[in-house]
């Protein structure tokens, strides 16, 4: 553990396929409302820390690099009372850095799915089996309820002499992202000895981040904001959220040259629906892309495309042309 950090009692890691931003930025919210002053740091495209004075943004002068964690670790002050961590490696023999560097008094497992296919495997059993591998010994556990349900992920953290927790008593424990999140964050908090109940009103005031799932409305026309689901079941779950009709809705995917694998995942699930159309955005594939339509897209095509009262379903990737969109239209 790092020298600086031995003096703070709460140290949080927060490791999953999805929704690790979205845990670090509740569990921060909810320690200060207990009068725990918390640091965090989510990562992704737009790298920041949370802090008692706010948020500030990461300037980086070139790519995410997994010292990244260790710089920002380092700069933590005495004062905090509690430190939560987003776990940013990807590649598997790097997983285990985060926990090295903090020893973590507790890990919050969002999920696992199929995501980064290039470093990981194809499947969810392998993203299982990747993350794990950043999961210290003889720490606890707060798992999403669908962790649970895998023999192999209870077997490897009994081996790991782990203790595992997926439930909370009052909580909403469902697979709706907005309501799961909320109840890990409070099962995390509990799992502390904390009480979650004199937290909940402030996580649940938490205005949506940058790129979290919800509906932009531009010139009576929709886009459901899906970009940051990077794998089809996370996609598959926004989307059967809607209500929608697959024939009255444009299918946009944005796509990522680094990212090949990402996209030959979703394509089963986007071909099983009978979309108005189907987009592909980004950086072109050259392979597999039959049926599609591809279009070149900055910020302001989006807000074109979605005009008009056309809906369109974006999912893919979040970086490139849907950043500055979302930028330009956050919410609080």
């Amino acid at each position: 553990m790092l020298k600086n950090l031995a003096s703070i009692p709460i140290r949080v890691l927060v490791t999953g396929s999805r929704g690790k931003s979205s845990l670090v930025r509740l569990l921060q919210a909810g320690l200060c409302a207990l009068g725990i002053p918390s640091w965090g740091r989510i990562t992704g495209v737009l790298p920041r820390e949370i802090s008692p004075a706010g948020e500030r943004f990461i300037e980086r002068t070139s790519g995410g690099h997994v010292e990244e964690m260790r710089w920002w670790l380092e700069q933590v002050p005495e004062e905090a009372g509690a430190v939560v961590l987003e776990n940013s490696a990807v590649a598997p023999e790097l997983q285990g850095l985060a926990g090295r560097w903090m020893s973590p008094s507790l890990v919050v497992w969002t999920n696992a799915r199929a995501d980064h296919q290039e470093a990981w495997g194809p499947g969810a059993s392998d993203a299982e089996r990747v993350l794990l591998q950043g999961i210290p010994d003889r720490v606890p556990v707060a798992a999403a309820p669908e962790l649970l349900e895998s023999g192999f992920v209870r077997e490897e953290l009994a081996r790991k002499r782990c203790s595992l927790e997926g439930s909370f008593e009052g909580g909403l424990c469902t697979r709706d992202y907005t309501s799961g999140n909320l109840s890990l964050a409070c099962l995390a908090l509990s799992m502390l000895g904390l009480d979650p109940a004199f937290a909940r009103k402030a996580m649940e005031s938490l205005p949506p981040d940058i790129a979290d799932f919800r509906l932009v409305e531009v010139d009576g026309g929709l886009l459901a904001s899906a970009f940051s689901a990077n794998d089809p079941e996370s996609a598959a779950l926004l989307w059967g959220s809607l209500g929608w009709k697959a024939e009255e809705t444009v299918l946009l995917y944005n796509h990522r040259r680094d990212r090949p694998m990402r996209l030959m995942a979703f394509l089963p699930w986007i071909r099983s629906w009978a979309w108005k159309e189907r987009l592909l955005a980004g950086d072109f594939a050259l392979r597999g892309t039959s049926g599609f339509r591809r279009v070149k897209l900055n910020a302001e095509g989006l807000a074109a495309l979605v005009r008009s009262g056309r809906r369109v379903f974006g999912c893919g990737n979040v970086a490139g042309f849907p950043l500055p969109f979302l930028l330009e239209r956050r919410v609080g």
